[in-house]
């Protein structure tokens, strides 16, 4: 045992040592890239150093607690005015010396989960020279892109790099908003020194059409001269050779053309002992961009008078790659004015950036300067490996003809804003020899643990999960740990949104036209199929052999046998409600095996879909942007602008708020976490996290006896959430508790401990798109699901929304994805589909930056946010037409989320006198739908909602259909 513990620790201690010296390798290369963090989230910049124009409240939301991934106090600074266009707030970092700025990072305020308030977007100002800059892009806007949530960090790169020495963050909004603002500011000393510099105007239209002007020059622009500023000559970045060739937009490289030679003068902080400057040019001889052919250096001390050092110095042509580095010796001059006089060689001369190294001057130098020493010396360093006189950073970094941007900085700089004293090394020594023998002593201490205690841990472990216990893992949410969403989709996203948005417009307003592609209606088909209205009973039950090894299983194992004959014991005997219940040829879908196959296909695919839903793109932006949908952004800006959001709920797309009332509010029992099991992490909302869980002795909502194992649903809450959120989650739950009805999944239970979670029903063969799929691929050659049986399962989803009706609760987001199915293949409508990741692709994120169903929505619904019993009876005719096409693609898979945008405003056009010819398209007959239903599903597809028929007219509709 000694030999195992002493063995581990010389392991260990070598490898900390490694450790050690790579990061400090790592901290190198960072550091030479000029990309630090300069110590907002560190603490390195102390509170006094930053300050706000207003904060809400100054010790909860003051500037102080704007510290990027820290939750200090309220959580983020908060200026105390909305933001609108009309209402300037700042928060101002002071970083005492000057910096060279390269990146930016910026968070919303999460506050614990309490928080919704986030910048969406910001300017930046930066102070240099007794006066204060706006910081613009390459392409000239000053607006930059903010945060689309309140907890992901958006960092942004800036192209264009500025030196300061405090900055300015500036939240904006078009539109009257809440904002809260977390920052952390990127960069590294300037130890440039360069104070102003002056050039001639660079050219507008340069080689290949680009312009080669200095974009970010913050100085003055008088007689075809720049003076008084810094800008891209000084910024650290090295342009490629190929970045002007094609482009119109501004670049990372400064340019003239037709001069016979160019003065650039630059002006020091101080005097200063100058050793040599490289100058990094383009090199392409067919745009006519080649290397200058000789330089002069000219040295001042009060810019008035100034001696040559060497004379001219000539560079012989010899470049072979697009880019060179030409280094000039200065032979130890002092001065504080440098002037470079450059000769032209061809047309262009273009020149990225001027790099000096220097020291400070001796104060005991004579004003005489010091004799020249030759006069034809030159260094001319080509960029390529073989060249022994090149810079080695910019060896490096041309080796391999790179074409991203680099920061190259003097390596002997100081990166942080306000460093750390000498003292501190030795902390960290010592503080790093502590944590290598706290490891030592934690390594053997599990290691006696695993020798003497494995059956221990093996059955802790059983009862380990989500609601188990205060320290059960998967509750404490690290948001450090978050997963980055795709490009649209981001699953926290919901209706939370439209709580914080109002009186906000939806999109951002484009000129809109009336033009477009032309679209007809889809005539219906007349395809007839052969219905087989016959439906034999089939037993629907078998029993699980493998109950015994089921409850030895540990808590994260995958469980292949759900349903065991104790399950079994408690299930309602169920009447056929119709002749056509039972389906030909299914399957026996009560084996536990089918939930086993299901997850690992799951897996494999991006969507709970077969294949056929990859033949379009539905979160990819179409190249050929229709007008029509730019018309149809003007109408959500509008018309949004123009009415208040009605109730919402964070926990449910269910407007209950709307139908129930309180007097109707039931009770609900109260379960502890140890009867939960988690089974699969479904997503999260805004509220916390979903989960499919195993439940154990919870009565059942439909028979009312209680069952031992049945599949639920779990809404858990974030740890730690404020009270004002848990009495609204109490509140929701007691009146979702009022819905009840056998086609509707209804809450079963509520969670007692923290965190607090609710329990609902779920289906034992998962929803109606994954019961569809999983059949074709788990059962036999013969499974087939008959008119009888789909016309069956619309028809229960009639009746749980007629119920819905009646209750006067729009569901919002009705969809074959929230019908669950039984074992009895009875079908419940549900609400779970919004908060289930596996479904992200299905949704649109609107402007609001809430996840909606835009596919299966009516028009007045996505442009106007009328969401009704009424927009209910058009998501159901798409949901039917899902159910009778298998549920094998998605609504509109031809079209992409912005050409449905767009066919949501030409309805919107023909109710208001629009252009007639530019008709609306609407989806066509499936081959099993027969054509009476169709014509009602068209019909639920009224322009006028009052025309649509109610879900009760439907219902008692699909039921004479079934008899005929």
């Amino acid at each position: 045992m000694a030999q195992v513990v002493f063995f581990l620790g010389a392991l260990l201690l070598a490898s900390s040592w490694l450790l050690v010296l790579t990061l400090e390798e790592q901290t190198k290369n960072v550091f030479g890239h000029c990309i630090l963090p300069l110590g907002m989230e560190e603490g390195k910049i102390p509170d006094d150093a930053i300050t706000a124009s207003s904060s809400y409240e100054m010790k909860s939301v003051g500037p102080q607690n704007a510290r990027i991934r820290q939750e200090k106090n309220g959580g983020a600074w908060c200026p105390k005015a909305q933001i609108s266009s009309d209402i300037r707030e700042y928060l101002e970092v002071d970083l005492t010396r000057d910096h060279l700025i390269t990146w930016t990072e910026t968070q919303g305020r999460f506050g614990n989960g309490e928080g919704q308030e986030y910048a969406e977007a910001f300017f930046l100002e930066y102070w240099r020279d007794f006066k204060w800059h706006s910081y613009k892009n390459l392409r000239g806007d000053r607006v930059l892109r903010g945060n689309s949530n309140t907890y992901l960090v958006e960092r942004q790169k800036l192209d264009l790099p500025f030196v300061a020495s405090r900055v300015r963050f500036v939240p904006y909004s078009q539109h009257p908003r809440t904002v809260c603002m977390r920052v952390e500011i990127y960069g590294c000393a300037w130890e440039q020194n360069v104070v102003r510099y002056t050039i001639p105007v660079g050219e507008t239209y340069g080689p290949g059409g680009s312009n080669v002007e200095d974009s970010s020059y913050d100085g003055l622009e008088a007689n075809g001269t720049l003076s008084g500023g810094l800008g891209q000559l000084t910024d650290n970045v090295l342009a490629d050779g190929f970045e002007f060739i094609g482009s119109a937009h501004a670049n990372n490289w400064v340019g003239w053309s037709r001069r016979s030679q160019v003065e650039l003068l630059f002006e020091f902080k101080e005097e200063r002992e100058f050793h040599n400057c490289s100058l990094h040019v383009a090199h392409v001889p067919r745009k006519e961009v080649e290397v200058f052919s000789a330089i002069e250096a000219h040295f001042s001390r009060d810019g008035r008078e100034y001696h040559a050092s060497s004379g001219k110095i000539d560079i012989v042509n010899g470049f072979s790659s697009t880019t060179a580095t030409v280094s000039v010796p200065l032979q130890l001059k002092i001065g504080k004015f440098v002037k470079l006089v450059v000769h032209t060689r061809s047309k262009w001369l273009l020149i990225s950036e001027v790099t000096f190294y220097s020291v400070a001057g001796l104060s005991n130098v004579t004003n005489e300067l010091r004799p020249e020493l030759n006069n034809n010396v030159a260094m001319m360093e080509h960029v390529n490996e073989t060249d022994a006189l090149l810079i080695p950073e910019e060896r490096n970094r041309t080796r391999n003809e790179k074409s991203d941007t680099t920061y190259p900085t003097n390596p002997n700089l100081t990166p942080d804003a306000f460093p750390i004293g000498n003292s501190q090394t030795y902390i960290g020594l010592i503080s790093g020899v502590l944590t290598v023998v706290a490891i030592l002593a934690t390594c053997t201490t599990v290691f006696l643990m695993k020798q003497r205690g494995r059956n221990k841990i093996a059955l802790l472990q059983k009862h380990t999960a989500l609601l188990c216990g205060p320290t059960a893992p998967g509750i404490t949410i690290n948001m450090k740990d978050i997963k980055l969403p795709g490009p649209i989709v981001c699953n926290s996203l919901s209706q939370a949104r439209l709580k914080s948005a109002k009186a906000k417009g939806g999109f951002v307003s484009v000129l809109g036209a009336n033009g477009g592609s032309t679209m007809t209606a889809a005539a219906a088909t007349d395809a007839s199929a052969s219905v087989n209205d016959d439906c034999d009973s089939s037993t629907l039950r078998s029993s699980d052999k493998g109950s015994d090894q089921y409850e030895q299983c540990s808590t994260y194992e995958k469980t292949y046998k759900l349903f065991s004959e104790e399950n079994l014991a408690y299930e309602p005997i169920m009447g056929k409600p119709d002749r056509f219940s039972s389906c030909i040829g299914i399957a026996d879908y009560s084996n536990g095996n089918i939930y086993h196959e299901d997850k690992s296909t799951e897996r494999i695919l991006p969507s709970s879909f077969s294949l056929k839903r990859h033949s379009h793109n539905v979160n990819k932006s179409n190249h050929k942007v229709h007008e029509g949908y730019y018309a149809a952004t003007d109408i959500l800006t509008i018309k949004r602008r123009e009415q208040q959001h009605t109730s919402t709920s964070l926990f449910t797309p269910l407007r209950i708020q709307e139908g129930v009332q309180l007097s109707s509010i039931y009770n609900i029992q109260q379960v502890s976490r140890h009867r939960l099991r988690i089974l699969d992490k479904f997503g999260e909302g805004s509220f916390g996290l979903v989960y499919l869980c195993e439940a154990k002795g919870i009565q059942s909502p439909d028979l009312g006896t209680i069952r031992n194992k049945q599949i639920v649903i779990v809404r858990s809450l974030w740890r730690g959430v404020t009270d004002s959120l848990k009495k609204d989650f109490m509140k929701d739950m007691h009146l979702l508790a009022a819905i009840r009805d056998p086609n509707v999944a209804r809450i079963m239970a509520l969670v007692e401990e923290e965190p607090m979670g609710a329990v609902f029903e779920y289906g034992e063969l998962g929803d109606l798109p994954t019961f569809m799929k999983t059949g074709n691929e788990n059962s036999n050659d013969d499974f087939t699901l008959s008119y009888g049986c789909l016309l069956n399962f619309v028809t229960q989803i009639a009746s749980g929304m007629k119920y819905l009706e009646s209750m006067k609760i729009p569901h919002c987001d009705l969809a074959a994805r929230n019908c669950i199915v039984n074992k009895n293949l009875v079908i419940k409508v549900s609400d779970h589909a919004l908060y289930c990741s596996k479904y992200d692709q299905e949704y649109y994120v609107n402007g609001y930056y809430a996840k909606i169903p835009l596919r299966w929505m009516s028009w007045e619904a996505v442009l106007m946010n009328k969401c009704t019993s009424e927009s209910d009876v058009w998501s159901f005719a798409v949901t039917a037409w899902e159910i009778f096409g298998s549920c094998s693609e998605l609504p509109f898979a031809e079209l992409t989320s912005e050409q449905v945008l767009e066919n949501c405003s030409r309805w919107y056009q023909s109710v208001n006198g629009g252009n007639q010819q530019q008709l609306p398209r609407v989806l066509t007959q499936p081959s099993l739908c027969p054509r009476e239903l169709y014509r009602v599903m068209s019909k639920c597809w009224s322009r006028r909602a009052e025309d649509r028929p109610t879900f009760h007219d439907i219902h008692l509709f699909l039921k004479r259909l079934a008899f005929d």
